[in-house]
């Protein structure tokens, strides 16, 4: 968008432009016309000294015009022709014949000679009739020499232009500091617009003097200062509502209901290659503090233990943490128990340095319980309350090479992967809404490949993230990514990109020059973020997504409403979509607060200009419901399921093909 604003001449470039070319045109006729002027009055001189010339020197000569005087004649001739004003005398008879001749060279000194080419005089020949008594005795014919026209012609010509070019300098310095005094507050009233358009709203304190811009100025900070009233109150209702529905009020993790829907959630897309885990911390020893000590230590307590479990809860890079009543945390995340015992351990050796007097049945217990998709909420929960009771290490019976792999065999497998590593893509198209085979984008899906073997993506990163490097991941996913943008120049794709990549200078860099490389970077493509990757800094996060922008990059947050705070850091983001999370979605119809919540988010991202998506659309009726709330694209298994982008041809060049379910949604005239 912020290219589409700045194509075309600005009007600051155009009002210069047309001033500069009328004082260089200004500038040419004046010396134009001076030159022209002085050549006509000088070509009259010469004609007038001419004629003057062979009147009084005819009149001279008239007594001398016998033959033993023309010597005498032809003397006072050579007295005047010699000053250098003629280019020739002569005198002839009655019979034609010359009596006598003085020629001077017509040749021009100090002028150059495409000034003579260019600037034309004409010599004139005057006459005058010499009477011997009554008998015309001859005719005297004088011609003027340019000469002295030339040189006078062009020293007039250079003070012409000397002064001015002086002039022309003097007038656009004048132009350029007047117009410098009007585009400046103009330049402000841009650049609030611009700031509009990219969801940043900002007030110019500064009025124009000029009437005209002081109007739009006033006008704009009106409507931006409408824009921020609407949107800062819209996003308070809608937190408000989250708080009330989602939130639990004490510790600012989702409740039970937030929990609920998204279980419902994920448990469509647990697999072998996406496996889920259930964890569960209780706090023993919290109504005994609550009784004995009072509720405010009680809260401290729990409080703590959930600063303790976030901190711990660092080394993974994709989790849910909730609280379900007062002394019960839970937590879903995308890896195999087996994976996190070692987690498990860290928290339970942490948990057990907190310990104290209070804590007379223990700090925490903590529980693991794998998740396949036949498991119920009920039942998921019920298993992991009797092993947090009997305070029992829970084991899975699913076992994954994988998950025993020391941190030394990660490095050498990442690096591998890095190095040399193949790469799984699949994708899936966003439809837009009330269309029938129209995609906004595909989101693409990237497993990568080790022996083989694909690996699982959420302990890939884990893994990838401790050891620092998840911005090489990312580089291996877009790098490899470039065959298939190439072969589908038309598509828009959306590729995931990590927390780590985007807060990363070396990233952004090593992107720029990538897309330099490869121009079709540049056009029909986006990066998705997770909005809690997002909250980490937002300005820097801005200003990482302003630069991307630049490069013709679309942006997307993904899981848009997880992390349960303000919308207000929408207003420093230039972004193109958001994604809402899945657990929403699969609550709408049942819940009228989801419902409020979904349409609210719509009301405010379109109130900036943001288009909403929702994800995990299952079924039919919730399809309706996102199209009659004003959601602008759906993603689901009820839409199509993600398909594998398949290599028909390894040999020579190569080639890519989508699944038809994906084909349908595809821009047809390029395959």
């Amino acid at each position: 968008m912020y290219h589409v604003f700045n194509k075309g001449l600005s009007l600051k470039t155009q009002i210069y432009g047309l001033i500069i070319a009328i004082c260089i045109l200004s500038f040419v006729v004046r010396i134009v016309s001076d030159i022209d002027t002085t050549r006509d009055y000088l070509q009259k001189q010469l004609a007038s000294h001419a004629q003057d010339t062979a009147t009084s020197l005819g009149l001279s000569i008239s007594p001398y015009l016998k033959e033993d005087s023309l010597v005498l004649s032809k003397t006072m001739a050579t007295a005047i022709f010699d000053s250098g004003y003629y280019r020739q005398i002569r005198f002839i008879d009655h019979n034609n014949s010359v009596l006598f001749s003085l020629e001077n060279p017509s040749y021009v000194e100090s002028v150059p000679q495409w000034f003579v080419n260019y600037i034309k005089l004409t010599a004139p020949t005057m006459y005058s009739e010499i009477n011997s008594g009554w008998i015309i005795a001859g005719t005297l014919e004088v011609t003027s020499h340019l000469g002295e026209a030339y040189t006078t012609l062009w020293r007039h010509a250079k003070e012409s232009f000397y002064s001015s070019f002086l002039v022309l300098i003097i007038s656009l310095a004048i132009a350029y500091l007047i117009l410098q005094a009007v585009f400046k507050p103009l330049k402000a009233v841009e650049r609030q617009a611009l700031l509009v358009t990219r969801k940043r709203f900002t007030v110019n304190n500064t009025l124009p003097v000029t009437r005209e811009l002081r109007v739009v100025t006033q006008a704009i900070n009106n409507m931006v200062a409408n824009l921020k009233t609407s949107f800062n109150t819209l996003t308070k209702q809608t937190q408000a509502l989250s708080n009330t529905v989602y939130s639990d009020s004490l510790t600012g993790l989702g409740n039970r209901k937030l929990f609920e829907n998204y279980f419902n959630t994920v448990i469509h897309s647990v697999s072998p290659v996406r496996p889920f885990t259930g964890i569960m911390i209780t706090l023993p020893s919290l109504q005994h503090i609550n009784q004995s000590q009072g509720y405010q230590i009680g809260d401290d307590y729990v409080i703590e233990a959930v600063q303790i479990t976030k901190h711990a809860l660092t080394q993974l890079s994709n989790y849910k943490l909730c609280r379900l009543n007062g002394s019960t945390l839970i937590i879903l995340a995308p890896y195999e128990s087996n994976f996190l015992q070692l987690f498990q351990n860290d928290l339970s050796n942490t948990f057990k340095q907190h310990e104290s007097s209070l804590h007379i049945n223990g700090y925490a217990n903590i529980a693991l319980v794998s998740i396949n998709k036949e498991t119920a909420l009920s039942g998921l929960l019920s298993a992991l309350d009797t092993r947090c009771t009997i305070n029992k290490m829970s084991s899975s019976s699913e076992q994954n090479n994988q998950s025993h792999f020391s941190v030394q065999k990660w490095r050498e497998i990442i690096n591998l992967i890095i190095n040399s590593g193949d790469i799984s893509y699949s994708l899936q198209p966003i439809k837009q809404a009330n269309s029938q085979q129209v995609a906004s984008y595909f989101e693409v899906f990237g497993y990568f490949i080790n022996e083989g073997k694909l690996i699982n993506n959420s302990h890939l990163f884990a893994m990838a993230e401790r050891l620092e490097l998840t911005i090489e991941l990312d580089k291996k996913l877009i790098a490899n990514f470039i065959a298939i943008k190439a072969q589908y120049p038309k598509e828009r794709f959306a590729l995931n990109i990590s927390k780590a990549s985007l807060y990363s200078s070396t990233f952004i860099n090593w992107l720029n020059s990538l897309t330099k490389a490869h121009p079709i970077l540049k056009s029909n493509l986006v990066f998705e973020f997770h909005e809690l990757s997002l909250l980490a800094d937002v300005k820097l996060a801005s200003r990482h997504i302003d630069i991307i922008k630049k490069m013709g990059i679309g942006i997307c947050i993904e899981h848009f409403g997880t992390s349960l705070t303000s919308f207000k850091y929408l207003q420093d983001l230039d972004i193109e979509y958001v994604k809402i999370d899945g657990g929403y979605v699969q609550d709408l119809l049942n819940s009228a607060q989801s419902q409020f919540y979904i349409q609210a988010v719509i009301n405010i991202c379109h109130g900036v200009g943001i288009k909403v998506f929702a994800s995990i659309v299952e079924t039919a009726d919730t399809l309706t419901l996102l199209e009659e709330l004003g959601c602008d694209a759906v993603q689901g298994n009820l839409i199509c399921p993600p398909y594998k982008i398949n290599i028909i041809d390894k040999n020579t060049t190569k080639k890519f093909t989508f699944h038809p379910n994906v084909l349908k949604f595809c821009n047809k005239a390029i395959f």
